[in-house]
Parts: C-alpha cells; sequence; structure tokens
C-alpha cells in the first residue's frame, strides 16, 4: 500500500505542476496550454521594443512588441491584436509616432490587427525614405479601425492572400489612409478591401493625398464588391491614381473585381479631385470595373494602359459606372487621351483588343438604333446619358441609362429608352470575351419629327424656306393667287450670285421654280401666308459649298456649335435674317466668337441661314 500511495502522491505532484505552468506567462504571452483563438492587447502609446517593452502588461505593451510576440508564436492558431480603450479613446485618437525604425513585418498567419473600437494613428513623419508603414505578410490576416499617415511608401502593405481589409464603416471598421506614397498595396490574392477612406486626413475628410489610392498585384481580389451596402464602399480620393491594377511585373493576373467604389469625392459628396480614376495596367488582365462612382478626375475616368513590351492589357470589363467632372476620356483605352477612331472589320490589337466604339444613328423617345459593327455579333451595349455642355463633347462623365442594355447583332436597339428631348446619348460595347469599348460621340435625343408648317410672309424682303412642292413659276408664285409676292431670289451656293424671278417683268428672270426645301429671298408687297407642310423624321444633310451658303435647318433645334458639329472648323461666319418690321441681320460668328457679340443662340429646326465655309462640307443636322 505505500509503493502504491507512494505512486499516487507522485501522479498528483505531477499533475499540480501542470496545471501550475498552465497559468504561467509563456515567453510569448500566450498560456502553453490554451487552445484556440489567442489575442494582445496594445496598452501603450509608445514605439518601444526589447526591455523597454512588455507584452502582455497593463500599461507597456507597445505595438512593436506586440507584432514581436505575435510573430515568436509557432501555433497556428488566429490571433488578434487589440487596443486598450482607456489608452486609446474612440473620441480622441492617440498618435503611436514611429520613431525608432520601421515596424517589423507580421509574418505570422491569421494575424487581426483591430482598432475598430478604439482611437489610435500610426504616424510615419520621424522616418526617412520610402518606407511602408504597416506591413502584413501572413496569409488570412485581417486589419480594421486604424488611422495611417506620412510614410513615404505605403500607408499599409498585405500580402498574405486571402486577406480582408476594412468592414463595415459604420461600425469603425474601415481604415483610414493617407500622406503616404501609396495608401493600400495588395501583394496577395483573393483579398476583400471595403469599407476603407483612402486621401484623407485621420480624423475628417480633410486632403491627405497619396500617389495611388489602391495599388493591386495579385489575381482575384475584390475592391469594393457587387452586392455590398454603401458602408462598405471603398472611399478614394486626392490621389493621381485612384486605383491602379499592376505594376508591370510577372506573373500575369487576372479576376480582380473594382466594384461599388466611390473615386473623386469625399462620403459627404463633396469633391476630392485626382488625375485618374482607375488605372489598368501590366500584368493584368480581365478585371471588372464596374458599378463605381468616378468623379473630378482631371486625366481619364478609367485608363487601360497601351501596349508595353509587348504586353497588352485585355479582356477588362467596363460596366455600369458612374463618371462626373471627367476632364478628358471617361473610357481610355491607351491612355493617350484621344478615341480611338473605329478601323473596319475591327481587327487591330491593343488595350482591349481597341474594340470599336458604338456609334448611334438614331436617336428618340421612342427607339434608339445604332451599330456595334458587323464584326461584333453578341456583343452587348450599354447606353448612357451624356453630361453633355454646349459644343462640346459629351465629356464630363456618362451615367448608365438604368434597363438600357442590348445584346448586337452587330446592329442594336432599345425601344422606348427612359430618355426625353434634348438629353444627350452615348453608348458602350463588351464582347463576348469581356472587352469594353471607349464612348462613342455623344447624340442628342430628339422628339422624333420636326414639322415645318406654313410660311408667314412680312410685307419687304423675307429670307424663309419653301415647304410646298416643287412647282415651275409663271406669273404668279403657288399659293399667291392675288400677286403679292413681287420677286423670288435664289443664292448659288458657293458664289455670291443669284438666279431670280421677276412677276412685273420677264426679263431677266432666271429662277424657274421654286423647290421643296430651298432657301429663299421673297420680296413681298403685303402680308400673306403660302400654305405649306413639311415633316421629317430623320435629319436631311446637305451639301455646301466653299464661300456663301444659304441653307434651311432640318434637323433638331440646338446649340450652334452643336447643329453645326459636322463642319466645325469649316465654316467662319453664320447669319440669319430677321423676318419683321425690324428687318436686318442677325450674327452669331466663329466658334469663338464671345457670347456677348452673338446676335443668337440656337439653329432652329426650319430656319433658313447664310453660312460662310472655308472648305467644302456636308452639314448632318442633329436628329429631329
Amino acid at each position: 500500500m505505500g509503493r502504491g500511495g507512494r505512486g499516487v502522491g507522485a501522479g498528483a505532484l505531477f499533475v499540480m505542476t501542470v496545471v501550475t505552468l498552465a497559468l504561467l506567462p509563456h515567453a510569448s504571452g500566450r498560456p502553453v496550454a490554451a487552445a484556440g483563438p489567442l489575442s494582445i492587447e496594445v496598452t501603450s502609446s509608445g514605439d518601444a521594443a526589447g526591455s523597454g517593452a512588455v507584452c502582455p502588461d497593463p500599461a507597456k505593451c507597445t505595438l512593436r512588441k506586440a507584432i514581436e510576440t505575435v510573430n515568436a508564436d509557432a501555433s497556428a492558431d488566429p490571433y488578434t491584436i487589440t487596443f486598450k480603450l482607456s489608452t486609446f479613446p474612440a473620441s480622441n485618437p492617440v498618435t503611436i509616432s514611429i520613431a525608432s525604425s520601421q515596424l517589423p513585418v507580421v509574418s505570422r498567419p491569421k494575424v487581426t490587427i483591430d482598432a475598430s473600437p478604439a482611437g489610435i494613428i500610426l504616424d510615419g513623419t520621424a522616418l526617412a525614405g520610402a518606407l511602408d508603414g504597416l506591413r502584413l505578410t501572413g496569409g488570412a490576416a485581417s486589419v480594421r479601425g486604424l488611422r495611417i499617415r506620412k510614410f513615404g511608401g505605403a500607408c499599409l502593405a498585405v500580402s498574405g492572400a486571402g486577406s480582408t481589409i476594412g468592414g463595415d464603416s459604420g461600425t469603425g471598421q474601415g481604415n483610414r489612409l493617407g500622406d503616404c506614397g501609396v495608401g493600400l498595396r495588395l501583394g496577395g490574392q483573393a483579398m476583400t478591401v471595403r469599407g476603407n477612406a483612402i486621401g484623407f486626413a485621420p480624423k475628417a475628410d480633410d486632403a491627405a493625398p497619396v500617389t495611388t489610392g489602391i495599388l493591386v498585384t495579385a489575381r482575384d481580389s475584390e475592391i469594393g464588391g457587387d452586392d455590398i451596402p454603401a458602408v462598405q464602399a471603398n472611399i478614394i480620393g486626392n490621389a493621381a491614381v485612384g486605383v491602379k491594377v499592376g505594376d508591370g511585373q510577372p506573373p500575369d493576373f487576372t479576376g480582380l473585381i473594382v466594384s461599388r467604389n466611390v473615386i473623386g469625392r469625399t462620403a459627404a459628396g463633396s469633391a476630392a479631385p485626382g488625375g485618374v480614376g482607375v488605372l489598368l495596367s501590366q500584368r493584368s488582365s480581365g478585371t471588372r470595373v464596374a458599378r463605381n462612382v468616378i468623379a473630378n478626375a482631371t486625366i481619364a475616368g478609367i485608363q487601360v494602359a497601351g501596349d508595353s513590351a509587348a504586353v497588352p492589357v485585355t479582356r477588362n470589363t467596363l460596366v455600369g459606372n458612374v463618371f462626373s467632372g471627367i476632364g478628358g476620356l471617361s473610357v481610355d483605352l491607351g491612355a493617350d487621351g484621344i478615341r480611338n477612331a473605329n478601323d473596319p472589320g475591327d481587327g487591330d490589337a491593343g488595350p482591349n483588343n481597341l474594340l470599336n466604339y458604338a456609334v448611334i444613328t438614331r436617336a428618340t423617345q421612342q427607339r434608339v438604333e445604332g451599330s456595334a459593327g458587323p464584326s461584333c455579333g453578341g456583343c452587348k451595349v450599354e447606353l448612357y446619358l451624356a453630361a453633355h455642355s454646349d459644343g462640346g463633347d459629351y465629356g464630363g462623365g456618362p451615367v448608365p441609362v438604368p434597363l438600357a442594355t442590348a445584346d448586337a447583332g452587330g446592329a442594336f436597339a432599345f425601344d422606348v429608352p427612359p430618355v426625353i428631348p434634348g438629353q444627350w446619348l452615348t453608348a458602350l460595347v463588351t464582347d463576348a470575351t469581356g472587352n469594353t469599348s471607349e464612348f462613342g460621340p455623344g447624340v442628342r435625343v430628339g422628339a422624333g419629327v420636326i414639322q415645318c408648317g406654313n410660311l408667314e410672309l412680312k410685307p419687304g424682303w423675307n429670307l424663309v424656306g419653301y415647304f410646298s412642292e416643287t412647282a415651275p413659276l409663271d406669273a404668279r408664285v403657288p399659293g399667291d393667287e392675288r400677286g403679292r409676292i413681287r420677286a423670288v431670289y435664289r443664292l448659288n451656293n458657293g458664289t455670291l450670285e443669284y438666279t431670280r424671278w421677276l412677276r412685273d417683268t420677264p426679263l431677266g428672270r432666271t429662277l424657274t421654280t421654286v423647290e421643296t426645301g430651298q432657301a429663299y429671298w421673297f420680296l413681298v408687297d403685303e402680308a400673306l401666308t403660302l400654305p405649306a407642310g413639311f415633316s421629317l423624321t430623320v435629319p436631311l444633310p446637305l451639301p455646301l459649298k466653299a464661300g456663301w451658303n444659304a441653307f434651311v435647318y432640318f434637323g433638331g433645334t440646338a446649340d450652334v456649335r452643336d447643329a453645326l458639329a459636322s463642319i466645325e472648323g469649316k465654316y467662319s461666319e453664320l447669319y440669319r435674317y430677321t423676318n419683321s418690321a425690324e428687318e436686318g441681320w442677325d450674327t452669331w460668328g466663329a466658334a469663338d466668337t464671345p457670347a456677348w457679340a452673338r446676335g443668337f443662340s440656337e439653329i432652329e429646326a426650319c430656319g433658313t441661314y447664310f453660312v460662310k465655309l472655308t472648305a467644302d462640307a456636308t452639314l448632318l443636322p442633329l436628329q429631329p
């Protein structure tokens, strides 16, 4: 029995010893026998390491020491670094100045750094050079609620696969990154980035510029997300490039989603301007940029870089984005600032295969028609409202038209689109392999028809279009039974010579007919109305000659610069004649004539005008 008793006593002593050891701190700061998730709390705002810091400790655990402690743990358990609220109150964020050296890399996998309940600012002002702020290389990492600023490299650099940056900004999970070379650099695959504010100050939406907001160099990540709520959108502003995909270095990668982000604005909607909203470059491909707000970009909304070292950037799908206040092209294939010309057969290569843009040929409330080209069967066409300024291209910012997409067999059509006359439209084409085109030229929405009615002629000279049927001129002008029209003159376009018909004498008559749709001078003894009727559902092209031309405008009423856009640069003077008691000429002048010197601003449907051309040209009026 005694021997057995000694055995039992020794066993009991052994068990007690194990229990005691289990309660002692391990050198890493975790219990030896503990299992499952681990955590460590930062309790000091200093930057000491080594003997100057202790983790865990109620007052001496610095962030630097916490990272060293976490890295020293060899287990595979998830580990969380949190921040003591009494040291880092959310209402009054406390700054940790990184002064001694760059923070150590968080190399252990499954590490979460969660500052979302606290208020903490990492500041790199004291560090020289292009050093990064916080770096994580272990997989499945997570970073929430940090405010990082003043680092010459990236504020935050994460390269571990499957990591999550940010979260719900409404609960403080998003990170605020600014005054760094790069806000967020992502080098690992399958990452999720949500709810972050980049390019802004730690405590407010004041500008804290970055060169690049988010730089992505690995595959299959989500910047934002297709179905996220607004509180999970990334807000990126004050950045030369909002989101850049690719850094020119191998390996090739694909599968990135940039969706539902706000670029170029604050969370409150005010301007936070930058240069390029989204830049897709080598060696990426197959990125989907969808449903973002891209605003206040002085260079371009979305750029797809031109070929470099024979490497193109292709299969990038750019759909559903809202553009506003864009200084250059909203979508720029080649990053060259110019809309690439469509080529027959669309056989060229380059960024997004330089897919031909859509050409809208007719736009009314009832139907919008156009062509994506005969080689684009099965392409998808999206219709956009264009932020058009008088006399400009669509520019500024297209906005998707709801429920307006069509699969094209070359030609496409939208029936009863939600548009109104006077708006301008453009379109994007995406082919079956995911390449999206640039925007085509803007087209004005018409009512669908113009109706030129009776001619009201005043005593004296009248410059008008003739809208009745073509008829011979005999003793009377057709419709003028009482003979009140004394003379009819028609300008021979390109010259200052006239053919004429005179009521009172056949001598000198060189004009024998009046033709539908032509411009004439009528000299009238007393007021009369010539019954007429002329309607068009499509614009009527007009060939014009170098020199002076009189013409009737058969198209939709619009600003002079828009109405005459098809002859831009080929006309120098424009006049209209006022048929009234105060008859006389109104001038519009050249395109650069100041507004105060112009007697009129619009070309009106069925109106008659004089224009001086510097070269032969064909006027293509706007859709009626």
